[in-house]
């Protein structure tokens, strides 16, 4: 039995955290990062992108807002460049950013059916404060613990839930199809491709760096490749060349299943955006494997 997969349990994990304070930091945030921010009322839960001018990845993360901050979950190795970005460009704006996140921490309960909490919302993408600390409601029915280490120390003890080690959240994370920074998320792949656009991108928004390349895309091409979940027989690994209908498309994340394995691919497309070959594909020394469903298949476009 595979925790949070099979079974509902607990995995503390390694994140950054920047605070974001100050009367005008939902409208700072609003006007650099790719998430609709400026009207966000406390209890707000979001995923970001934040871009260069080409529409590259610098940061990716989740917003949580609070009535007196907002707290940027992000990958650590980027919390620190985050924030001094978020300092650098506030000019005369009333707000300040900080990385804070030796002072935090973040455990997520995952399984197979929404998970019970106290104190979580039965809405998914939102937070209620509890203490010092926030419980959030993700998409999937999972439920996320933010706040100071302390405090989610003691909410992770009250649960009474098996622990799930890293390899265990990797198996999660890749079979619910959420790309990863330095995996997914890496320098040349375009969010349309990874499957981004539902879940981070909001289309009617002001300005933000990279939306020019965001508009370009959604307007005028299709992408030649998506992300896809991937069911195979046998073992694969990241950088794996993996071939649809044909043409070549590529393992970015993989995690050993039983006998087999699930993964995380890029995939070819035609010219109606479907990937080539049927959702048959061959991967490694010729596994065989089968798409399961594509990154953010189904998901309603916010600003569309």
């Amino acid at each position: 039995m595979t925790p949070l997969v099979d079974a509902a349990a607990v995995c503390r994990r390694d994140v950054g955290v920047v605070v974001v304070t100050g009367p005008e930091r939902l409208s700072y945030l609003h006007t650099l990062l790719t998430q609709h921010l400026e009207d966000a009322r406390p209890g707000t839960v979001a995923d970001f992108l934040h871009l260069d001018a080409k529409g590259n990845a610098l940061a990716v993360g989740r917003a949580y807002v609070r009535a007196e901050d907002v707290l940027l979950v992000t990958p650590r190795p980027v919390a620190a460049d985050l924030a001094a970005a978020l300092e650098k460009f506030k000019f005369l704006t009333d707000v300040a950013a900080e990385d804070q996140t030796d002072a935090w921490a973040l455990a997520s309960v995952r399984g197979p059916e929404p998970v019970a909490v106290p104190g979580a919302r039965p809405e998914p993408m939102t937070a209620a404060p509890r203490g010092p600390g926030l419980v959030a409601r993700d998409r999937s029915g999972g439920v996320d613990l933010l706040g100071p280490v302390a405090w989610v120390d003691e909410a992770v003890a009250e649960l009474d839930l098996p622990s799930a080690d890293a390899a265990a959240w990797e198996v999660w994370r890749i079979r619910a199809g959420e790309p990863a920074w330095g995996s997914e998320i890496t320098e040349g792949r375009r969010a349309q491709e990874l499957g981004l656009l539902p879940t981070h991108v909001h289309l009617r928004k002001g300005c933000y760096p990279g939306q020019e390349s965001i508009a370009k895309i959604y307007n005028l091409g299709r992408p030649r490749r998506a992300l896809a979940v991937v069911a195979l027989d046998g073992p694969v690994s990241p950088g794996d060349a993996v071939e649809a209908g044909g043409k070549h498309g590529e393992v970015t994340s993989a995690a050993a299943v039983g006998g087999g394995s699930v993964a995380l691919a890029l995939l070819p497309l035609d010219r109606d955006g479907e990937v080539l070959g049927g959702g048959d594909v061959r991967a490694g020394d010729g596994v065989r494997g089968r798409v399961l469903r594509r990154v953010g298949e189904g998901l309603p476009q916010p600003g569309a």
